[in-house]
């Protein structure tokens, strides 16, 4: 015995939108069937450059100079030449050959600078970090963990000139300048 089925006016008015998603969903599971390797692999990567990319920059490797790292940790280390108490951290000097074993030690970094002994234009540090130059001497970069807002805008690096030498810090020059 067959049963009388009817359709309302909502329903019908659904019926493509419906019928288009059970298609996609049926081309998406073959597609997943066959190419599973791929569809791995896709995952992945793109949870792995999902991951990496939410990093602040690496400014020793912009040249070797003094370095400074802001943190409100207080710790002590032969790797750091001096130690500033300023506001409520210290800024802690090293040379950059050592920045990367000092950041190390530290669980919360608030900023850090770099004063490099060659003129640089902020473009040419802008351009090696890859950095959008938002106003001059200040970049930013959504890659970056951390920024401020100044005057309505994002910021996560500042770029100075300062005699023969070049000053870079995030989210701003700290303490070198």
């Amino acid at each position: 015995m067959w049963t009388k089925f009817t359709w309302t006016r909502h329903e019908v008015a659904l019926l493509p939108m419906n019928l288009s998603l059970y298609v996609f969903a049926g081309f998406c599971q073959k597609l997943l069937y066959m190419k599973l390797p791929l569809y791995i692999a896709l995952c992945i990567s793109l949870i792995y450059y999902s991951s990496a990319a939410a990093e602040n920059p690496r400014l020793e490797l912009l040249g070797s100079g003094e370095y400074a790292i802001y943190s409100r940790e207080n710790i002590h280390s032969p790797l750091v030449t001096r130690r500033v108490a300023s506001g409520i951290g210290f800024i802690y000097y090293t040379d950059s050959g050592n920045a990367a074993e000092l950041r190390a030690k530290f669980d919360i970094i608030d900023g850090e600078s770099i004063v490099l002994p060659a003129a640089f234009s902020a473009q040419q540090i802008f351009r090696k970090l890859g950095y959008r130059e938002v106003s001059p001497g200040y970049g930013y970069s959504p890659r970056a963990k951390t920024s401020i807002t100044s005057d309505g805008q994002r910021i996560n690096l500042q770029v100075a000139s300062r005699n023969n030498s070049t000053v870079v810090g995030w989210p701003v020059i700290l303490g070198v300048y």
